[in-house]
């Protein structure tokens, strides 16, 4: 058996221009989480490739320098946000004109009205990563810790909540649309620990079994984010 821990970035840089880096209280919860792998029998760390995905795990080892270096997977980069709501946004104002006369609406509200639609396969554009295709790539990165790992083996994997999400569905034979629903309930910081059979090189939800979801005990009350 070997244990995943996957991890989901800090907070990143909301309402900014440049979202994709760590807010200053995103340093601090990466922090928290590297205070808390420090303690932890840790055999290996993999990082997604976006900026706040890979300065999570920075600031996870200026904390538990022990751990070995992190990986870079570009499988567990998070869906295209941004691309998505440049894509949609027309189509939601169509659909919603209500939104149009507040712009403040278009914000929160908006973006999870296109994200659903996007999960379910009812909004498609080529400049967007499909679902199904995002669900393959997060797949296939799991894989590649998978074939990695050796009986006993745990593993810290910091990414994003939709690749969380994804892994929570292949655990359960979740729709692509219930995967995507799940991920917008992981806060920054948390971890979600799966147990799973090391005889296999590929991904079997027979094999693998979920013990904590979305975890935030090792983070003081004062520094839980969603965004």
């Amino acid at each position: 058996m070997a244990t995943l821990l996957l991890v989901r970035h800090g907070q990143a840089s909301y309402g900014q221009a440049d979202y994709d880096k760590l807010s200053p209280l995103g340093f601090e919860q990466a922090r928290l989480v590297g205070e808390y792998l420090a303690s932890q029998k840790i055999d290996a760390v993999y990082s997604g490739p976006l900026r706040r995905q890979v300065e999570t795990a920075g600031a996870i080892q200026e904390t538990a320098p022990a751990l070995a270096p992190p990986v870079t997977l570009p499988g567990l980069a998070e869906y295209t946000g941004f691309e998505m709501v440049k894509a949609f946004l027309p189509r939601l104002v169509a659909d919603h004109p209500e939104l149009a006369m507040d712009p403040n609406a278009i914000g929160e509200k908006g973006f999870q009205t296109i994200l659903t639609r996007w999960a379910r396969h009812e909004w498609r554009d080529d400049a967007v990563e499909h679902v199904h295709a995002f669900i393959a790539r997060v797949t296939s990165g799991l894989e590649t810790i998978i074939r990695s790992c050796a009986s006993g083996d745990r593993v810290a994997v910091v990414t994003s909540a939709g690749p969380i999400g994804v892994a929570l569905g292949l655990v359960f034979g979740a729709t692509p649309h219930h995967m995507i629903r799940a991920s917008t309930t992981i806060k920054n910081a948390s971890i979600t620990e799966l147990k799973l059979r090391t005889s296999e090189f590929a991904w079997d939800p027979e094999k693998v079994a979920l013990l904590t979801f979305n975890s935030i005990a090792h983070l003081p009350a004062g520094k839980h984010t969603a965004f």
